[in-house]
């Protein structure tokens, strides 16, 4: 299948990509953009070693990848990063903001600095990420735009308010530039995973009792696998979504569909 023949993706919060360890979001998504055809790939993230180590490994299978480093909430790294992928690949179309900041406190607990820390690295993101990338999408024809935001940003928890809030400001912001930037063939969706194994996630899945207590509000009774979010990603990366811009995509195995009736208590407030 060459359904990205050609086409040229950036993604952020993407240094777990080295096959034969654990993969994220970002990684499932660039080995699969490059395999269906892709023409390269621009890795980012602040985890240096890995991300280097992802893109020569990719390389070494035959594919053009890059890895530079991006910190989400800096203006000019964000320059930097698109500037350096039009020099390289030659064009931008796809761009997929995933990096996240950990967040497990309740309100009470949450430093203003850690709030606002979660904030914009996820706010900051989407906006600096997708003003940056327009120029190079209007020249290349068009493009796509994929929001990881999370199912907390539909229906919250009782922790981690910031990390809720700001992935709602997700969605919205991507609904907000779809209507702008529609007349330039621009799309812009978001996607609202549930519960994923990831290295972001790893330490709640290998705690046997905080796994449990997520693994019951999953009507499908699992987690998912990264592979299964990517494949979401990849959809509204390519063609096949074609008319698709200003959605939010719930990928949680039916969890937020039962959010209402959890039965929660306060002994939950640490999960």
């Amino acid at each position: 299948m060459d359904r990205f023949k050609g086409k040229v993706l950036l993604l952020t919060g993407s240094a777990a990509a080295v096959r034969g360890e654990q993969l994220g979001f970002g990684g499932e998504t660039a080995w699969r953009f490059l395999e269906e055809g892709g023409q390269g790939v621009m890795l980012t993230d602040v985890q240096d070693e890995k991300g280097e180590r992802a893109a020569s490994q990719m390389r070494a299978d035959g594919y053009d990848a890059r890895y530079m480093r991006l910190d989400v909430t800096d203006e000019h790294q964000w320059q930097a990063v698109v500037d350096r992928t039009v020099s390289e690949f030659g064009r931008l179309d796809g761009l997929v903001n995933i990096a996240g900041a950990i967040d497990r406190g309740t309100i009470s607990e949450t430093s203003s600095d850690h709030w606002q820390r979660v904030i914009d690295v996820s706010l900051r993101q989407v906006f600096l990420g997708t003003r940056t990338a327009i120029a190079p999408m209007r020249q290349a024809g068009g493009g796509s735009i994929v929001n990881i935001a999370s199912m907390v940003g539909r229906s919250s928890s009782l922790y981690a308010a910031g990390y809720s809030t700001s992935r709602a400001g997700m969605v919205q912001f991507a609904k907000a530039a779809a209507i702008q930037l529609g007349k330039y063939n621009i799309r812009v969706n978001a996607i609202l995973p549930g519960w994923t194994r990831t290295p972001f996630t790893e330490s709640i899945y290998q705690d046997d009792a905080q796994r449990r207590i997520r693994d019951v509000r999953v009507p499908l009774g699992r987690w998912a696998e990264p592979k299964e979010i990517a494949a979401a990603i990849l959809f509204l990366l390519s063609d096949d979504a074609s008319y698709v811009s200003g959605a939010d995509l719930l990928v949680d195995g039916g969890t937020t569909a039962g959010m209402a009736d959890l039965g929660l208590t306060t002994d939950h407030l640490n999960v």
